[in-house]
């Protein structure tokens, strides 16, 4: 595929598009946005890998089909937050400032995203922000997630809203009303590739119905509360015996090092490396139980068909829980092992159609965002 920037001239292109992702949740992501902005004749649309998670943004891309047009250095070991900020904001901002994209795309709750709007907003480019309006009630719960998406929608000019709670949360905070949309969640639409792609037969006539898929990476899940959903697998295990527990390890030393202290050589624990997405999704929809601080994950569970526990005191996709497949759990052992016994013994039920009643969308954000960036680039150009 030819590179994007091959093509451009410097700072010249009006209709030039920045996409920017870090990690491989916002690559996920922003993957059904790009294919739909390069389907629009009048926009350059250039992919920025930030350098914040450079390898598990690279192998997500290819996986769906891309690839970074600028591949920004991989972010240094940071001894805080603040300094990862700064890093990346100064990497972003000389991207910005040399090529001058008419629109900055960021997607998320993410430290790439936070920098990739600060450095748009300093350098005096306009911000869009993809998943916008996600709201817990605390400020600053789940840390720094929560701090990000309000700095962000402070930044940005477009915010696309998945949802109708995600839209009045932006209006209520005092955005603008003409300048929120409601599109739907991408993850979805990369979802439904997925899903549309795997045969669904076989991966069920394995026998995966013993099998509970567990993630845990979130920041308010390091230390004590990792162990703790580690010594609630345990239990769940030996009051279980039939289970296997399928664990993607994080790279985050903070998440890594007590899961495999705790798990490791337990013969009832499958301790993998990060899966490629379309191998999880195949997997998930083959489980018995998935528990999960994700929070792509609960916008996926309902169409997967497979029951989540989220071990978290609160959650930002409400609309997950409204549809029975998504449950809150507080991180103590007696509590996750009780609601996963629970789950396990319920009924199976079928999952619910990617449609136009589907809590965060029909499959079709990025189509949506595609056209209201367009139509805004042509109101800009006539103006």
């Amino acid at each position: 595929m030819e590179s994007a920037v091959g093509r451009m001239r410097v700072g010249a292109p009006s209709s030039l598009v920045f996409v920017v992702a870090g990690t491989r949740p916002e690559a996920i992501k922003v993957a059904p946005v790009v294919r739909a902005l390069r389907a629009v004749p009048q926009l350059d649309v250039v992919l920025i890998n930030s350098g914040q998670h450079v390898l598990a943004v690279s192998q997500v891309l290819a996986e769906l089909g891309l690839s970074a047009d600028i591949e920004l250095v991989e972010l240094p070991p940071m001894p805080n937050l603040a300094a990862g900020f700064d890093h990346l904001r100064g990497e972003l901002a000389a991207v910005a400032r040399r090529w001058s994209p008419a629109l900055i795309v960021v997607q998320g709750d993410t430290l790439t995203a936070h920098a990739a709007a600060s450095a748009g907003k300093g350098t005096g480019h306009r911000v869009a922000h993809v998943e916008a309006g996600l709201r817990t009630s605390t400020a600053s719960d789940p840390f720094p997630e929560e701090w990000f998406r309000r700095r962000i929608a402070d930044l940005a000019d477009l915010h696309f809203a998945p949802t109708s709670r995600a839209v009045a949360n932006l209006v209520e905070e005092g955005v603008p009303a003409n300048a929120v949309f409601q599109t739907g969640n991408t993850g979805i639409d990369s979802l439904k590739s997925v899903l549309d792609s795997i045969d669904h037969a076989a991966i069920h006539s394995r026998g995966g119905r013993s099998r509970v898929l567990v993630t845990l990476h979130r920041r308010e899940n390091h230390d004590r509360n990792a162990d703790t959903v580690c010594r609630a697998l345990i239990r769940l295990t030996e009051l279980r015996p039939d289970l296997r527990v399928v664990l993607p390890v994080h790279p985050n030393p903070r998440v890594a090092v007590p899961i495999r202290r705790r798990l490791g050589g337990r013969p009832a624990f499958d301790l993998v490396a990060p899966m490629p997405y379309r191998d999880f999704i195949a997997m998930a929809v083959q489980a018995a139980l998935l528990i999960s601080d994700s929070g792509g994950i609960q916008e996926e569970a309902a169409h997967l068909g497979t029951p989540l526990l989220v071990p978290r005191g609160n959650t930002e996709r409400p609309e997950a829980i409204t549809t029975g497949f998504v449950a809150l759990v507080a991180v103590d052992v007696d509590s996750i092992v009780s609601a996963a016994c629970a789950a396990l013994d319920a009924p199976r039920r079928p999952p619910l159609p990617i449609d136009a009643r589907a809590p965060f969308g029909a499959g079709d954000a990025g189509l949506r965002i595609a056209r209201i960036i367009a139509a805004a680039a042509a109101q800009k150009a006539v103006a």
